[in-house]
């Protein structure tokens, strides 16, 4: 994980150091509110349990200054589908009606901060960390932790929508660990973004 991190932290530094040549900004860009959806895969310990992962987040975006870099906070849900999938519903009539289940769900809340480079026009690159709750019923059924670590690099693409261009929309590549003894739940989504100037 610290090659990571180092990996991370050199690839920010040269990618913001040659940003410069796509910014010129005069004024400070506004900030944005974002509401984000994710789909994608577990990898990992926990993708032979759980192999199907998604998400929501609902995310701030702070330029910092004048530069092409900016100051982010999110938080959400993110959940983790056991192998054969999830399904939930009633039988029965009246009094004598019951529900059922099939398969269950593992969920977490993440709290996370990051940053965000834009290194060429609209395309960007990113990072989060911060804690992941486990908010399942019984905890213990699917981590080892209670609240646990989590990271999340990313790559992606931003352009506006509509004529106002106060309305942008991201589309990227992410990859998402909840770091635990032993293994803890990963991921790789696609996530799409809806930034709203504020």
């Amino acid at each position: 994980m610290k090659k990571l991190f180092l990996l991370l932290t050199i690839l920010a530094g040269t990618f913001y150091v040659a940003s410069a040549q796509y910014y010129n900004n005069t004024t400070t860009p506004s900030p944005k509110i974002g509401i984000g959806l994710s789909s994608g895969f577990a990898v990992g310990a926990a993708s032979g349990a759980y192999p199907e992962a998604g998400g929501i987040s609902v995310n701030l975006e702070f330029p910092i200054n004048k530069s092409s870099a900016s100051f982010l906070l999110t938080t959400g849900y993110t959940f983790y589908v056991s192998q054969g999938g999830y399904s939930f519903g009633y039988y029965g009539n009246g009094f004598g009606a019951s529900t059922y289940s099939y398969g269950s769900v593992a969920s977490f809340i993440p709290v996370e901060a990051g940053i965000k480079l834009y290194v060429a026009p609209h395309f960007f690159i990113e990072g989060y960390a911060g804690a992941s709750f486990n908010v399942n019923t019984y905890p213990e059924d699917y981590t080892g932790q209670t609240t646990a670590f989590i990271y999340s690099p990313g790559i992606g693409y931003t352009f506006p929508v509509g004529y106002s261009r106060k309305t942008h929309l991201d589309i990227g590549l992410a990859y998402e660990n909840r770091v635990e003894p032993g293994g803890g739940y990963s991921q790789v989504a696609a996530k799409a973004t809806w930034n709203f100037n504020l």
